[in-house]
C-alpha cells in the first residue's frame, strides 16, 4: 500500500440532532514514516459518563461530520465584543445538518467574559459555546496536549460547561462516547498521545491517555456495544507535515483490533486518505479553526462519513476550507477558486496513488468504499 506525501505547490443556532451518551512556523519536510516519537504508554480503566438523549426513527443510514481541531485562543478572546461562532457563518450549512457533528477542542473554557493575557492562546471564554451550537457540534474530543497549561480547576471548568450546553466529551479517562440515532449506535475512543512535561498530568485531570492494551480492550467492549467504532487519537507533530511511524503502527494495531475507522489530530496539514484491512484511516481531520501563520494549516476539510444501513462506511465526502485570518473559515471554492482546485487536485491524487475510488465532484472529494 502507497503512503503519498508531496509539497504543496504554490501554497500561499438551532440544530435538529438526536443524540445519546453513554459511555461504559511552516512545513520544515515532508517525509512519510519518520522516526518514531519518544512517547511511551499507560493503561486505564472504563467507567459509565453522560445522559442520554430521546432516540426516534427515521433514515436507517447515518451521516457523521468531523470538523477537525478547533484553536480558538489568543488575540482574538481579548475583544470583549468578539462572538466566537462569527467565525464559522458561512459554514453552518456545511456542519449543522449532519446526524451527529464533532470536532476537537483544544482549548480550555474560562468563565471570564473577556481574557487579559493575549498570549493566552489556549483558553476561550464561555461564549464559545455560541460557535458550538451555531456549528451544530453534538460532541467534542478533549484529549489534547494543551489541556493541562492551566490548573485543574479550569480544565474541569470546561467539562462542566460543555455538559450544561449539552455537548458530550469524548478523551475522557475510562470511557467510551457513544451516539445514537434510529437504534444505530457509534461508539468514539479519544485518547491523547502528544505530552507537555508528564503523562501523570494528563491522567490526574481525568484525561485519556493512549495505551495500545487500553486501546485493545476499549475497542473490544465497544465492538460488543456499538455497530461502529471509531479511533480518535491526537498524535503526531505539529510543525512537520509528515505521518510518523508511531502514527501507522496505532491506526494499524486499532484496526487489528477491530476498528471501524481511525482518525486523528495535532499532526499538520492534510494527509492522504489510505485505507488498512479495508478500513480507511484519517491521519489528520485538519483544523476549523486555528491561529497557525502556516499556509498548510490554514488549508483544511469538513469530512463527512456515510454510514450504510448494514453498518458499514459507505463513503468519505471532503469539503475544502480556508481559514482566513485566523478568524473566519470560508468554502475554499469561495475564498480562492484555482488555489481550491489546485488543493483538491493534490488530496484526490494522493487518494488515487493509494488505490481508492476517490474523485472530484461539485468542489469536493467523494471516496467511495
Amino acid at each position: 500500500m502507497l503512503i503519498i506525501l508531496s509539497v504543496f505547490i504554490g501554497i500561499n443556532v438551532n440544530h435538529n440532532k438526536v443524540v445519546i451518551a453513554t459511555a461504559n512556523n511552516e512545513v520544515q519536510n515532508v517525509i512519510a514514516d519518520i522516526e518514531t516519537d519518544k512517547t511511551e504508554n499507560i493503561a486505564a480503566t472504563e467507567e459509565k459518563t453522560g445522559d442520554p438523549k430521546i432516540v426516534v426513527p427515521g433514515n436507517n443510514e447515518i451521516k457523521f461530520t468531523i470538523l477537525g481541531e478547533m484553536m480558538m485562543g489568543g488575540n482574538v478572546t481579548t475583544n470583549v465584543s468578539y462572538l466566537y461562532s462569527s467565525a464559522f457563518k458561512k459554514i453552518f450549512d456545511l456542519t449543522r445538518n449532519s446526524d451527529f457533528t464533532y470536532a476537537s477542542l483544544s482549548t480550555n473554557i474560562t468563565n471570564l467574559d473577556k481574557i487579559e493575557d493575549p498570549k493566552s492562546k489556549y483558553l476561550v471564554t464561555k461564549d464559545i459555546k455560541s460557535a458550538i451550537v451555531s456549528l451544530g457540534i453534538d460532541a467534542v474530543n478533549i484529549s489534547s496536549d494543551h489541556m493541562t497549561d492551566f490548573p485543574k480547576d479550569i480544565f474541569n471548568n470546561t467539562t462542566s460547561l460543555l455538559k450544561e450546553n449539552s455537548t458530550y466529551i469524548s478523551g475522557i479517562n475510562n470511557s467510551t462516547l457513544y451516539l445514537e440515532k434510529n437504534g444505530k449506535k457509534i461508539a468514539i475512543i479519544a485518547a491523547n498521545n502528544v505530552f507537555i512535561g508528564t503523562k501523570d498530568n494528563y491522567t490526574d485531570y481525568g484525561m485519556n491517555v493512549y495505551s495500545e492494551e487500553k486501546m485493545k480492550n476499549d475497542i473490544a467492549v465497544a465492538s460488543q456495544n456499538a455497530d461502529i467504532v471509531i479511533v480518535d487519537i491526537h498524535w503526531g507533530r505539529e510543525y512537520i507535515f509528515g505521518v510518523t511511524k508511531e502514527m501507522q503502527n496505532i491506526a494499524y494495531s486499532a484496526i487489528d483490533n477491530g476498528a471501524d475507522l481511525v482518525m486523528g489530530s495535532h499532526s499538520l496539514g492534510i494527509y492522504p486518505i489510505i485505507t488498512y484491512k479495508n478500513v480507511p484511516i484519517i491521519y489528520s481531520t485538519g483544523y476549523i479553526m486555528t491561529d497557525s501563520d502556516s499556509e498548510i494549516a490554514k488549508r483544511s476539510y469538513i469530512f463527512n462519513i456515510n454510514i450504510s444501513g448494514d453498518n458499514k462506511i459507505k463513503s468519505l465526502e471532503m469539503l475544502p476550507i480556508y481559514i482566513k485570518d485566523k478568524k473566519e473559515v470560508i468554502p475554499f471554492h469561495e475564498y480562492d477558486k484555482v488555489l481550491a482546485s489546485e488543493f483538491n487536485i493534490q488530496l484526490n491524487s494522493w487518494n488515487e496513488q493509494n488505490n481508492l475510488n476517490s474523485k472530484i465532484l461539485d468542489d469536493k472529494i467523494v471516496i467511495t468504499f
